[in-house]
């Protein structure tokens, strides 16, 4: 690590100008730098789903004026697997074994779609993972809504 500038062998006394630098720990350092940054440049490049909050707080005067869809469907995943109502009726959709039934609720968010224009709204019971639920709004997503919230299940369908 020190720098060797070995012993005084030039004339009167000078010593050499020649000296070796330790590069290796400024290479492991840079080493470690160029991991630490594609790391954290492949962290920023995740997808994302844009969620807004259950709450409908403050609305700005373009959703004001905008329709309000009548109807409000909302999804609840749960342990037993996904409950779809919209306020008058309930339809459950039973897991299949140990896996949810992702096809089963692509159908019926596109029927319910197709008979009148709805809000989506998606709550999760507790115990159930998280990607359960992410997996349920791709689902959404590609039947064709755009809107989503999301709730928790402390109010049961």
């Amino acid at each position: 690590m020190a720098v060797s500038l070995g012993p005084s062998e030039g004339p009167r006394g000078k010593r050499p100008v020649d000296a070796e630098l330790n590069l290796v720990p400024f290479i492991d350092l840079l080493v470690c730098c160029i991991c630490f940054l594609l790391l954290v440049a492949v962290f920023t490049k995740i997808a994302r789903i844009k969620a807004t909050p259950a709450s409908e707080g403050r609305i700005s005067k373009a959703q004001h004026l905008a329709p309000i869809p009548q109807k409000r469907l909302t999804v609840l995943v749960g342990a037993e697997g996904y409950t779809l109502s919209d306020g008058a009726t309930r339809r459950a959709i039973p897991r299949q074994g140990a896996a949810y039934d992702d096809s089963a609720l692509a159908r019926a968010l596109r029927a319910a779609a197709q008979a009148a224009a709805a809000r989506l709204t998606f709550a999760i019971d507790d115990g159930v993972p998280y990607r359960r639920l992410v997996s349920a709004m791709d689902v959404a997503l590609s039947s064709g809504y755009a809107n989503i919230k999301i709730s928790d299940a402390s109010l049961r369908l």
